[in-house]
C-alpha cells in the first residue's frame, strides 16, 4: 500500500449560502464560482430539504470539548438553531413609529432615527425594563441617523438582512442586549464595534468592522464571518471571542481577564499580543499571525491544534511567572520563523513597542507535538529550570529549529531542556558555565541532535495531520499490511462545474473511506472524472493515477479495467464525520476552492454506500437514478 500523509491547510475558502435558500450553512461569503454552481443546482433539482445531511449524518458539534488540555474557564455554547431566523415570525407586525418597548420590525421603508428607549413590561413592571424584541429584515442603512435599542432586548438579523451603522451607532450598543444574527445577515461599521456590560452577538452572518472590541462580561460568539479592518481588542471582567467560523483582522490584543477560543480558522495579519496573567487564549483550530507576543504568566495560553507565525515567536513571563507558561497539546504545531525565549530584543510591532531583555519562559508540549522554527531560535531564560519540555512519559515532542542561538554572552540557564523531549537543529550554541551554571540544564530524557552533541536526527517520525505539521526523523514507521477492510462509505463529489441540467453527474472524484481507528483510515480512489486539478487529503488524485489533469480516469463504461484504484493512508480525522471532515479541493480561475456539503443548502459532495455504482461520464446522476431529485428535497427517499 502506498503510504501519503494528510498534511492539513487552514480553509480559508468557506461559503454563505443562497440568498434564495432559507436554510442554514455554516460558513460565509460564498465566491462567484461557488455561487454559480449553487444556483445551477437549485434550478436543476430545486432547493434542499433543510436537515438534508447528504448521507453524512447531522453535522457535529466542534472537537474543541474533546482536545485533552481544557481552560478552566468556560466558554459559552452557541445560541439554540431557534434564535437564528429564515424571516420575520408570522404574526409579528412592521414597527411604524418610535415606541417604548417593541415587539416588531422594521425594513428598509424605515425612516429617520429609531429610538426605542424602553418601558416596563404589560403588567407595568419597571424592574424588567427593556426594549423588547426588534426584527431586522432587508437593508436598514442608518449611516446618517441615529439607531437606539434600549437594553436588556434581542436583536434579530434574519436571513438575508443587513443593518449599517454609523461609527456613533456602533459604539452605542445597549447593555445586556442579545443579538442573533442569521446566515447571509450581515452587521457593517466603518467605525468601531463595541460590545460592552452584557452585550452578546451570536453570528451566523458577517459583521465588517474598522475595530472590534468586547469588554465587561461582553460576548462574540462566531459561527460566521468577522472581517476587522485594524484591531480586535478582548479586554476586561470576563469579556469573551470565541469562534467557530473565521475572523481576519489586523491585530488581535488580549487585555485583564480577557478570553479568546478559535475553534476554526483565524488569520491576524499584524502581531497577537496576550499580555495579562489572567487572559485565556485558547487555539483548537487553525490560528495564523504575523507575530505572537507572549508577555505575561497566565496558566491558560494553550494551543491544542496549528499555529503558524510569520515573523516573530516573543515569550516573557517576566519576574514572577506563578504557574505562566505556553501549552501545547499531544499532536499539535507551531510553525515559526523566529523564537524568542526571554531574549535581548526590541522591536516596533503593529500593536505597539516591545522589549524584553532576558526573562523566564515556558512551554510545555504534549507527545507527538512539534515546534519548529525556521530561521533563528533564541534562548535567555536567565532562570534555572525554565524553558522547552516534552511529556514526562509516553512519546517525545520535538523542538524542530534551523539556527539555536544564546541571547546572551557567558550568562548561564539559557535555557532548560526537560522531558521527552528531542530538539533537532542545524547549529546549537554550544554547552558551557557560568561561574557555577551551565549554559544548557537537562532534566529527564531531552536530548539535543546537532553538531557537537548527538550525531544525525532523533529516531522518531511524526506523521502530519491537520494539527501537526509532522516530523522525518531518523526512524521510520513501519509500512502496515494491506488490510482486508470493507470500506465504510463512499464520497462522490463535483468539481463545482456542473451547469444547469448539464454534467451532475458527481463523478470528478469518486473514494472509498475504511476506518482503521476513530481518527485514521485508508482512502481508496476510485475515479477522477474531473479534468481540474483536484485533491483529496492534500494529495491531487490525477497524480495518484499517473495521468495527467485532463484525463478522466474510470468514468466510461470499461472502467472497471481502465485504472487501478489507488490507496493511502490519512490521520487526524473523525469518524463520526462519515468522510464530511476529509477535505476535497479544486482548483478553478488559478483559486483554490474546497468541495463541502452542508445541512440544507447544494452540495458539492455525498456520502453513499461503498456498493454505489457512480454515473459514466456526462451520465446526469438524475437519469441514472431518477429518484435523486425526490431524495434532494426528502432526504428519506431511497434513491439508489
Amino acid at each position: 500500500m502506498k503510504n501519503l500523509y494528510l498534511l492539513g491547510t487552514a480553509a480559508m475558502m468557506i461559503a454563505m449560502g443562497l440568498t434564495s435558500c432559507s436554510h442554514d450553512f455554516e460558513g460565509t461569503n460564498l465566491s462567484q464560482v461557488e455561487l454559480n454552481y449553487r444556483t445551477s443546482f437549485v434550478n436543476t433539482f430545486g432547493v434542499p430539504a433543510a436537515d438534508q445531511d447528504w448521507g453524512f449524518g447531522a453535522e457535529t458539534a466542534n472537537a474543541r470539548r474533546t482536545r485533552a488540555i481544557q481552560p478552566t474557564f468556560n466558554f459559552p455554547e452557541d445560541a439554540p438553531a431557534s434564535k437564528f431566523l429564515a424571516d420575520v415570525p408570522a404574526g409579528v407586525e412592521k414597527l411604524t413609529q418610535n415606541v417604548a418597548r417593541a415587539n416588531n420590525y422594521i425594513d428598509e421603508t424605515w425612516q429617520g432615527d429609531l429610538n426605542i428607549w424602553g418601558g416596563a413590561t404589560a403588567e407595568g413592571n419597571w424592574q424588567d425594563r427593556s426594549g423588547g424584541v426588534l426584527y431586522i429584515k432587508g437593508n436598514c442603512d442608518f449611516s446618517n441617523r441615529s439607531f437606539y435599542f434600549d437594553g436588556h432586548s434581542e436583536l434579530y438579523l434574519v436571513e438575508g438582512a443587513t443593518l449599517t451603522l454609523n461609527a456613533s451607532n456602533a459604539a452605542n450598543l445597549q447593555t445586556y442586549t442579545n443579538i442573533y444574527m442569521a446566515p447571509n445577515s450581515k452587521i457593517v461599521t466603518p467605525g468601531e464595534l463595541k460590545l460592552n456590560n452584557g452585550l452578546h452577538i451570536f453570528n451566523h452572518g458577517t459583521i465588517e468592522a474598522n475595530k472590534l472590541s468586547t469588554n465587561s462580561d461582553s460576548w462574540l460568539v462566531n459561527t460566521g464571518l468577522v472581517k476587522v479592518t485594524t484591531k480586535i481588542s478582548v479586554e476586561n471582567d470576563y469579556s469573551v471571542v470565541e469562534n467557530n467560523g473565521i475572523i481576519t483582522a489586523a491585530d488581535l490584543n488580549t487585555a485583564g481577564t480577557g478570553k479568546f477560543e478559535n475553534n476554526d480558522s483565524v488569520r491576524i495579519t499584524g502581531t497577537t499580543f496576550v499580555n495579562s496573567n489572567n487572559n485565556t487564549w485558547v487555539n483548537n483550530g487553525h490560528y495564523h499571525t504575523g507575530n505572537f507576543i507572549y508577555n505575561a504568566a497566565s496558566d491558560e495560553v494553550i494551543n491544542n491544534c496549528f499555529l503558524t507565525v510569520d515573523e516573530d515567536f516573543n515569550i516573557n513571563l517576566g519576574d514572577n511567572p506563578g504557574n505562566g507558561n505556553f501549552k501545547m497539546d499531544a499532536g499539535s504545531s507551531v510553525l515559526t520563523k523566529n523564537f524568542n525565549g526571554g531574549g535581548n530584543w526590541a522591536k516596533q510591532y503593529s500593536t505597539g513597542w516591545s522589549a524584553f531583555n532576558g526573562g523566564p519562559f515556558f512551554v510545555y508540549m504534549g507527545e507527538n507535538s512539534v515546534f519548529k522554527v525556521t530561521e533563528t531560535c533564541t534562548m535567555n531564560a536567565t532562570k534555572a529550570y525554565y524553558g522547552f519540555y516534552g511529556p514526562e512519559t509516553g512519546g517525545y515532542a520535538v523542538l524542530d529549529a534551523k539556527n539555536i542561538v544564546k541571547g546572551a554572552q557567558n550568562q548561564g540557564y539559557e535555557v532548560t531542556y526537560g522531558g521527552n523531549l528531542y530538539v533537532n537543529a542545524e547549529t546549537h550554541f554550544g554547552n558551557g558555565y557560568s561561574g557555577q551554571y551551565p549554559y544548557i540544564d537537562f532534566s529527564g530524557n531531552a536530548k539535543i541532535y546537532a553538531p557537537g552533541f548527538e550525531d544525525g536526527k532523533p529516531a522518531i517520525t511524526i506523521k502530519p495531520t491537520r494539527c501537526c505539521l509532522g516530523f522525518a526523523g531518523s526512524g521510520s514507521i513501519e509500512p502496515e499490511p494491506d488490510l482486508d477492510l470493507t470500506p465504510d462509505v463512499r464520497i462522490i463529489a463535483e468539481d463545482l462545474s456542473a451547469s444547469e441540467s448539464s454534467d451532475f453527474d458527481f463523478n470528478d472524484v469518486v473514494f472509498d473511506v475504511t476506518y482503521t481507528s476513530n481518527t485514521t483510515a485508508i482512502i481508496t480512489l476510485q475515479a477522477a472524472g474531473g479534468t481540474l486539478p483536484l485533491t483529496v487529503a492534500g494529495q491531487e488524485v490525477h497524480q495518484l493515477f499517473g495521468v495527467g489533469t485532463s484525463v478522466m480516469v474510470n468514468t466510461y463504461e470499461n472502467r472497471k479495467s481502465e485504472k487501478t484504484p489507488v490507496s493511502f493512508d490519512i490521520t487526524g480525522i473523525d469518524r463520526t464525520q462519515r468522510g464530511r471532515d476529509i477535505q476535497i479541493m479544486v482548483k478553478k480561475n488559478d483559486q483554490w476552492y474546497p468541495l463541502e456539503a452542508h445541512a440544507g443548502v447544494p452540495a458539492a459532495k455525498i456520502a453513499v454506500k461503498p456498493t454505489y455504482e457512480w454515473c459514466d461520464e456526462f451520465e446526469s446522476i438524475e437519469v441514472r437514478y431518477p429518484k435523486f431529485k425526490d431524495w434532494v428535497h426528502n432526504k428519506d427517499v431511497i434513491w439508489y
